[in-house]
């Protein structure tokens, strides 16, 4: 009869192992669910936000102030002839046949600057010469933000590619009346500049006139 102790002792462990496997198939049957996995939405999901970038430090020059000394100007020949007033001191300078630059002497870059160009050949309507600049900002500059926009007129704020915060004035003029924009001219200047900017370009703009020397 001794051997009968073993035999119970098998047979008892192999009861115990498969009840122990029966329960555990039992309990992932219960476990698993059903259908198509998805995934399980994050409780408070954020994206990764960059810290914004100051802009870099302004040149310390003086404000443009409103009400400059101007004398006449004359660029372009022929039925391209354009004159206006000009800022009395400022250095011109042809960046192409068509386009140029006034900037006080001795002023730093990043400062202050007046840019005239002749568009005539462009044939656009001033609507689209303005829809084509923002577009043009938008793809080319940083942090640009159209402050305004007139029939005529954009003004602007953008990141310069040096890093600095730069507002600017831009006007459009059909100096011919014949429904196409001739001339664009911008005013970029520091958030000190403002009120001189401003009043820079508008004064230019409304003493501007065309070959033909008539009102716009």
């Amino acid at each position: 009869m001794e051997w009968r102790g073993p035999v119970v002792l098998v047979a008892l462990l192999a009861i115990g192992a498969g009840g122990g496997y029966a329960a555990s198939a039992q309990s992932r049957d219960t476990a698993v669910g059903s259908g198509v996995p998805s995934p399980v939405p994050a409780q408070r999901p954020e994206m990764p936000v960059e810290a914004p970038r100051p802009p870099a430090p302004d040149p310390d020059d003086p404000a443009l102030r409103p009400g400059l000394e101007m004398a006449p100007a004359t660029l372009g020949t022929g039925k391209f002839e354009i004159t206006f007033p000009a800022p009395v001191g400022w250095r011109t300078n042809a960046n192409a046949s068509n386009e140029w630059k006034w900037k006080k002497p001795g002023t730093s870059n990043n400062s202050y600057v007046m840019r005239i160009e002749q568009i005539d050949s462009q044939d656009i309507t001033i609507e689209d010469a303005i829809d084509i600049r923002i577009a043009r900002l938008r793809d080319e500059q940083q942090d640009v933000d159209i402050v305004g926009r007139g029939a005529a007129s954009l003004e602007y704020t953008y990141r310069s590619n040096e890093g600095n915060a730069r507002h600017s004035f831009m006007r459009w003029l059909d100096l011919d009346l014949s429904g196409q924009a001739d001339v664009e001219i911008v005013v970029h200047g520091r958030e000190r500049d403002v009120e001189g900017a401003k009043d820079l370009i508008d004064t230019v703009a409304d003493g501007m006139r065309g070959a033909g020397g008539g009102p716009l």
